[in-house]
């Protein structure tokens, strides 16, 4: 009697088991992914990007021919290689801006400092201000 107890227990497990592996989840799922699902990503990435830049002061270091701008981008970036600078065109002028800065003392501080070499830097305040 004692066997046929053992025995039923050792054919209950066999079927957990058996059934855990017919009806348990697969790990490939089959998920098919659009090129919309990709553009509206990036779309989304970009929009991110120009809501962050638009809440940070920047310093302006330079406004006017591709050239000249050009020349004081890669000159800074030689003296500044940790800082954030990038060359933008808005129509006419090339623009050189530096710098991210959430606060305004902080962004005072650092056109101070910069101003020493380049004397025509100004502060440029955020859009939502």
């Amino acid at each position: 009697m004692f066997f046929f107890r053992g025995f039923g227990n050792l054919i209950f497990i066999m079927v957990i088991f058996n059934c855990s592996t017919i009806y348990g989840q697969s790990k490939n799922l089959g998920i098919e992914k659009s090129d919309e699902v990709d553009k509206l990503l990036s779309l989304k990435i970009l929009v991110n990007k120009k809501k962050f830049e638009n809440n940070y002061y920047a310093i302006q270091l330079y406004n006017g021919d591709y050239e000249r701008a050009k020349m004081i981008l890669l000159d800074f970036e030689k003296k500044f290689p940790e800082w954030e600078s990038k060359l933008s065109f808005e129509t006419p002028n090339y623009k050189v801006r530096v710098g991210n800065f959430k606060e305004y003392l902080k962004a005072i501080k650092r056109l101070d400092f910069i101003r020493k070499i380049y004397p025509s830097a100004f502060l440029l305040k955020p859009n939502n201000l």
